[in-house]
Order: C-alpha cells, then structure tokens, then sequence
C-alpha cells in the first residue's frame, strides 16, 4: 500500500517568500552597483591591507566587546529563569549561537535552535530554554529601540531625508518606540506577579533586571556599530552617534530580511541611509573588512567550538551508552569521530565560500575556465552543505564530484591554496561515505521540470563562459561581475541565470524519492495475526484495518505497525509481541527511519518502553489520558454511579434493548449496521478516521464481537469490541449511531459492555482516551503541555475535549498516560501534524471529529 502524500500549500504561498528575498536582493544589487560602478576590484586587496594594523586591531576590539555583550544577554536570561550555570558553559552557547546565527541567515530560528542543542547538553529543561530565548529576543529588540528611536527624536529632518520619510512622521516613529522601552521598564517596575494572555503566564522581570536588559544591549547595539565606525577613514567618518542609529536601522532591515547575514540588504540599506557623506570607495572597503571582522572570523571560531563541544559530548555518551545498535546495521565509518556528517557539512560550506569568494584561478590552461564558472562551482559546493548535514547519499556525491574537480582544475592553474583546500576536504569525505547513508520521501512530479529549468540556466551560464574566452564580459568571480565596468546587460542576466541554475539543479540532486508501495503478504500477515493471538493488546487489534506497514523483529515473534506520512515514521502503539525482541525492533526500525531521512514517531504508547524510547534519541510528549475501568469493582449501586444506573433505566423505558453478537454471526446484520454508519457518516461530512480507530469496512467488522443496541427492534448503534489475548481487557473501538436515535443510547451502549465484560471475567474494560487530557499548566510545563492546554481551553467549538473526559469520568476510571515519542523541539509540532492528517485525512478531519 503506497503511502499517502503531504498536502502542500499553494503554489502562490510557495512562490511569495522566495519572490520577497529575491525582490530585496535585485533592489539591492541595482544600488550597490549604482553606488560602486567607478570601483576597481582588482585594488581591493591592497587597500584592506592599507587599514594598517591599529584600525584592524580597533575594530577586533569592538568586535570582541560585542560578542562579550552577547553573552551577558544569556546571564541575564539565566538569572530571570532562576537557573544557574558557569560563564563557560552559557557563555559558550551564546557566542556560538550568535555568530552562526548572523551569518547564515533566519538568525532567530539558527540561534534558537544551536541555543537549545548546546543548553541541553548540560540538562537545561526544554521549557526554560524557550523562555531564555524568547528574553534573550525582548533583550536585542530593546537596544535597537533606543538607538533608532533615539537617533530620529534627536535628529528628526536628517533621518526623514534619507528615509524618504516626512520629519513629524519620523519624529512619532522614534517617540513610538521609546515610549515602547520606557512601557516595558514601567511594566517592571509595577510589581512581580506575573500576567496571563491566553493561557500563557509571563513573568516580570526584576527592575534591576529590566534596567539591565536596556543598557547591555544598548552597548552591544553601539560596540557593533564602532566595528565599521573604525574601519571607515578617519577624515570621512560620519558621526559615531547618527552613524550607529544607520547602522542599527540598516541591520534590523538585514534581519527582516532573512538573506544569510543580511548580505547586500544591510549594505544597501546603510548607503540610502549615509547618503553622499561618505566616498563610496572608503564605504566599500570598510564593509568588506567589517564582514570578515564581525561575520567570517567569529563563525571560524565558532565552527572550532562547535566540533570540540561536539566530539566532548559524543565522547561522553559514547561512555553512558548501554546498549549499543546491533552491529551488524552500523557501517563503519573510517574518519575520526570527530569529524561528524554536520561538522563535514560545515567544512565544506566554508570551502564553497572560499572558491566563491577565489572565483580566478592564476596561470593559462587548454581548459581556461573564468571566474565565473570557479564560482559557480564553489557556490553549487555550499549549497551541498545542507544535504551532508541531513547524510544524504546523493549530497555527498555531488560533493566528492565538486569537490574533486575543483581540485585538479585549480592544481592545473598552478593556485596550491585552493587545490589543498578542496582536496583535503574531499579526502576526509571519501572514506566517511558510509556515514552518508539516507535517502528521502515522497518525490513529486515538479522535480522533473526544476532539473529541465536547472539545465537551461546552466546552458546560459556556458554561454557566459564562452563569451568570457573572446574577453567580452570581465573575468572577475561571481559577486563582483554584475558590478564590474566590462559587463553589459546581457552578461549581467546570464550570471544570474547561472546562480539560478545551480541552486535549482541542487535542489533536484537532493529531491525526494517517493518510497516504494507496500503489500502486506499473506504470510507476512499470518505471522502478524499469531503474534496478535499470543500475545497482543487490544490496541494490536489496528493490524486488521489494512493501512498498515509492518517491521517484524529478526526473531519473528514482534512487531511495529506504521505508515509513512511527509517526513514522518508514525508507529501506531507501543511494540507488540516478545519483550525480549523490543529493543532490537525498536532499535532496528529507528535506524531504518534514519536511512530514509525520516523522523520516527510512536504514536499513543504507554511508559513501559520511556527509557528505550529516549535512547533513541525521542523525547516523551504527555498525549492524554486513558480511561481504564477496574471491573473488579464495577457496581451501578450507591450514589457514585447514580447516573449511569438512571440512564440505564432511561433507556429500557424508551424500548432499548442491547445484543451482543459473536464474530460468526455478524454477517446478517452487516446491511443494517451499513446504514448506521453511513447515516452517522453523513452527519459529519463523510469523514472516517483511520489509523488510530477502525473504518466501516466489512471484513473488518466481521472480526470482532459486536455490541448492538436495537430500539422496537431497529438497530439505532452499535461498536466492534477488542479483547486482549491474555483475555483481561475489553476495549470499544469501532462505534456508530443514528444521528436521530435516542439522547442515552451510547451511555447505554457503554454501560451493557462493561457489565458484559465483567459477567465474562475480564478484569478491565479500556473506554479510550481522553485526548489533551491531564496537561501540566505550572510555570515548568513543557511547551508542548502549553499548547495543548490551550487547545483543551478554547478548542471546544472544534472537538469536544471536556464534554469526552466528563462522559469517561462518568464511570469512575482509571486515567492512564499515554504519550508520543518523536524528535524534540520543532520537530513535534510537525510530527503531530503529520499524525493529525494520517488519522483525520488531514487537520480538518481531525477536528470534525
């Protein structure tokens, strides 16, 4: 059976992202050539090296105070979550956050996410990592708000001529926004009882705090802006306080924009903004040499941090590990273990910056490649840094092939530099190749045109390297030609159909692969139907729906049920068979997972197998609760249950009258219960669950013993009952009713079963679960327990969450945890959307119910 598809959003919301970044780039490209046309790149060299050594030792001073500055937003967050840790270890997070997040774009989710993978290293509950993050954000966006508001207050006109902007409305801008950080103190300052907002409780900062908040990034905002202030000539300096006001604007517009590192847009910007004060020549150095001053020397440092936390950290798992994979599905990997996929990832996007920025190559050859076509190449090497870091086989080959030719192209024109570079990288990936083992899900029609599209613009790209022989366009790397004086128009486009092209052709190097259709065999299903006989649940009953995938242990006596949905896994229940066989099916099938590039996901599983969940690298999410009744001390005497035993009696009275029906004699009745359920069906849209319940289909409900309940003999419900193989416990799956049956049937229905259940020495009746039930809602609950709290809160009008858990609490149960155990982090949301939409044919279904 092949598995479903993601549902996609439309084309127009898939183009609108791209096209805005796209947008931003091309408006700012047309002004920085505008600005640096007279420019000769060839001098650039020299004149960095004509800074001298106290201008470039001033701006790594500033450079260092800022990043120092970074790392007291994260004391301060420390100290607001009452959570302590060394400067060391919080120190190394925020530097490493900080400067992987400004280089490489979308710098909120880069640092969040490298924040919380280093922060949880060293136990820092999740919640507390979201709530750091989140001040460490209010944090930066209060010091850019004093600079912006107080630059335009102080010098409404100036600001306004080079905004474009009338001075009174750049005035209330700037008054906006002090007004926004003086609110914010005010806040503070009004006590420590902590608001709520829709479910959400937000604790005040200490006034101290808040105080402290304003003036560190303050400075950090004004040691940022003194790293470019210094590099600028001293005779065209603007001044430092209207400057650093500039620069803060111009960052944020980097920011927003979500170009890595606000390439080209903060410099764009930062032009509109200085206008004709500064030489465009002196600009044009001082950006250059701010970029690897703030940007290029910190994300080095960085990297280095990363791989040591990274191989410490390895090194100490490796030592708390237990249970190792079986040995027999882990490849050997031939490089030091150091030398991660991720940190193999990173090394070759640093190499694919180094042949962009090269581009030339010295010395003549037969084959005289340009610039251009280097650069290209170098920026189709970056581009496979994501498919390595995600282990794809198909990145890596691209790389080695890149990789490699670039080496001999580059030690055929005699650069020695270059040729090491890419030649010791594609060395060290070589013999990892076995590391480099997934592939991934779900291709779609449309890569067939992006690889047609792709090999166009590289046509284009050929022609541009053609035309380069006859010496028409400057031969000048990547990022310069659109600027260079020799380039006409056409060239122009043609190099930026060639960038287009490599990033498209990329893409479909990495395309999806959609995963083979899947039959369950006969035997395969007979093996799972005695497994389910020896020894299954009543959950294990879901094998029977037939939208199923099964992964049986090597041994044959356990199995997982599952089905593929987008990039998620998703196992229906917890392992059913010999616990013996769990561990290794368990541990086989995450790695099987992780081969496909998937994300594994048990849905609805109990804490038995937490510990081995988590070893697998899942985290717990609670999911709700289930309702178990003690049969043993089940009665409908006493006042307790007085309502169930009037409801009961309702319903005799109304004619109501219960069957129970064994599997043999289903049969007969299958017309009736058919219009039962198309009648129930009608009423909500014709939606059936699947997955996680059963359908109406025929030879599905033959299976299972029935419960009917008839009113002057018309069938008006009825529910398949599951019964555990040990013969302990009965569960209602399968349940159906007149919309315009009687008020108490189904309370009637319930309580028949579970009597029936006791008269035949069952010990437990399971009436299902209650979903979002029970979440924690103290300051320390996990994000997930938020969201669903606010879920069961206010979702009424789309699933009847408490209206559920009230009818279940009717009978006086057992509440049991049941939880999903999938990826962390944002992983979660996205898994449990996936699951939404296997259950529900898609979140619509799900809350329709």
């Amino acid at each position: 059976m092949s598995s479903p598809s993601r549902p996609s959003p439309g084309p127009l919301r898939r183009a609108l992202a791209p096209a805005l970044v796209v947008g931003l780039l091309a408006a700012a490209a047309v002004l920085l050539h505008r600005t640096f046309r007279d420019l000769s790149w060839e001098r650039l060299g020299a004149d960095l090296l004509a800074l001298g050594p106290g201008t470039v030792a001033a701006a790594l001073g500033a450079t260092a105070l800022s990043y120092l500055a970074m790392t007291g937003y994260d004391a301060l967050a420390l100290r607001y979550v009452e959570h302590r840790l060394p400067y060391r270890r919080y120190g190394l997070a925020s530097f490493i956050a900080t400067a992987f997040g400004n280089n490489l774009g979308a710098s909120a989710v880069v640092g969040a996410a490298l924040r919380a993978r280093v922060y949880s290293t060293w136990r820092v509950p999740g919640f507390a990592i979201t709530r750091i993050i989140g001040f460490n954000l209010v944090t930066l966006v209060l010091g850019v708000a004093v600079l912006a508001g107080g630059g335009t207050v102080h010098d409404p006109a100036g600001v306004g001529a080079a905004l474009r902007l009338p001075a009174p409305a750049v005035a209330a801008l700037g008054g906006a926004l002090l007004t926004a950080v003086a609110g914010y103190l005010l806040w503070a300052f009004a006590g420590r009882r902590p608001i709520g907002l829709r479910g959400w409780r937000i604790d005040r900062p200490a006034p101290a705090l808040a105080l402290a908040q304003v003036a560190l990034s303050t400075v950090e905002w004004l040691t940022m802006a003194a790293v470019l202030h210094v590099l600028l000539p001293a005779g065209d300096r603007p001044a430092f306080l209207p400057f650093a006001v500039a620069f803060a604007i111009a960052t944020v517009a980097g920011l927003v924009s979500n170009v890595p590192g606000g390439l080209g847009v903060f410099e764009a910007t930062l032009v509109v903004l200085l206008g004709p004060t500064t030489p465009p020549a002196a600009l044009a150095v001082a950006l250059v040499a701010y970029r690897l001053a703030y940007f290029v020397l910190p994300l080095a440092l960085a990297a280095v941090l990363l791989v040591v936390h990274e191989a410490r950290q390895a090194a100490a798992a490796g030592r708390e590990r237990t249970t190792p994979a079986p040995a027999a599905t882990r490849p050997p990997v031939l490089t030091p273990s150091v030398l991660t996929p991720s940190v193999l990832a990173l090394a070759a996007a640093g190499a694919g910056v180094f042949t962009l920025l090269v581009g030339d190559l010295p010395g003549p050859w037969s084959l005289d490649l340009s610039a251009v076509t280097i650069s290209l190449a170098g920026l189709a090497t970056l581009l496979t840094a994501r498919g390595l870091h995600r282990r794809l086989k198909a990145a890596w080959a691209a790389a080695v092939a890149l990789l490699a030719g670039v080496t001999l192209v580059a030690a055929a024109h005699g650069d020695l530099v270059l040729a090491v570079v890419t030649g010791g990288l594609s060395l060290l990936l070589v013999p990892a190749r076995p590391a480099f083992h997934r592939g991934t899900l779900c291709v779609r029609p449309r890569s067939l045109v992006l690889a047609g599209t792709a090999t166009v613009l590289l046509g284009a790209a050929v022609w541009w390297q053609e035309s380069s022989r006859s010496g028409s366009p400057a031969d000048v790397p990547l990022l310069a030609a659109p600027f260079a004086d020799g380039t006409s128009a056409l060239d122009r486009l043609l190099v930026v159909a060639g960038a287009v092209g490599v990033v498209l052709l990329v893409r479909w190097v990495h395309r999806s692969r959609a995963l083979a259709p899947h039959t369950v065999d006969e035997d395969q299903m007979a093996l799972v139907s005695d497994i389910v006989a020896r020894s299954g649940p009543c959950l294990a009953q879901l094998a029977f729906t037939g939208d199923k995938r099964f992964h049986v242990s090597p041994g044959g006596d356990a199995f997982l049920m599952y089905q593929v949905e987008g990039r998620s896994w998703v196992v229906m229940g917890d392992p059913v068979g010999d616990p013996d066989e769990v561990p290794e099916l368990v541990l086989g099938f995450v790695e099987e997972v992780d081969r496909h590039g998937g994300r594994p996901v048990f849905y609805n599983v109990r804490a038995e197998h937490a510990e081995l969940y988590r070893r697998c690298g899942l985290s717990l999410a609670k999911l709700g609760e289930e309702a178990v009744v003690d049969l043993g001390a089940f009665t409908l005497t006493g006042k307790a249950r007085v309502n169930l035993r009037n409801c009961r009696n309702k319903s005799v009275r109304l004619g109501m009258s219960v069957e129970f029906v064994a599997p043999g004699d289903v049969e007969p009745l299958l017309p009736a219960l058919r219009e039962v359920s198309d009648a129930w069906l009608e009423r909500r849209s014709g939606k059936e669950k699947r997955f996680s319940l059963g359908a109406f289909d025929e030879d599905y409900v033959r299976r299972f013993p029935l419960v009917v309940v008839r009113q002057q003999e018309r069938v008006v419900a009825f529910a398949t009952l599951w019964t555990s193989a040990d013969a302990r416990e009965v569960q209602v799956d399968l349940m159906r009713r007149l919309p315009d049956g009687p008020g108490t049937v189904m309370t009637f229905l319930f309580v028949e079963a579970v009597l029936w259940a006791k008269e035949r020495g069952f010990t437990a009746f399971n009436l299902g679960m209650a979903p979002l039930s029970g979440l924690r809602t103290d300051a320390t609950a996990p994000f997930w327990d938020r969201i669903g709290h606010l879920l069961w809160t206010h979702g009424e009008q789309f699933y009847n969450f408490k209206g559920l858990r009230a009818f279940k609490q009717g009978f006086l149960p057992e509440w049991r945890t049941c939880y999903v155990a999938a990826p962390g982090g944002p992983a979660l949301p996205n898994s449990m959307l996936n699951v939404a939409t296997l259950v529900g044919g898609g979140v619509r279904g799900l809350v329709r119910g």
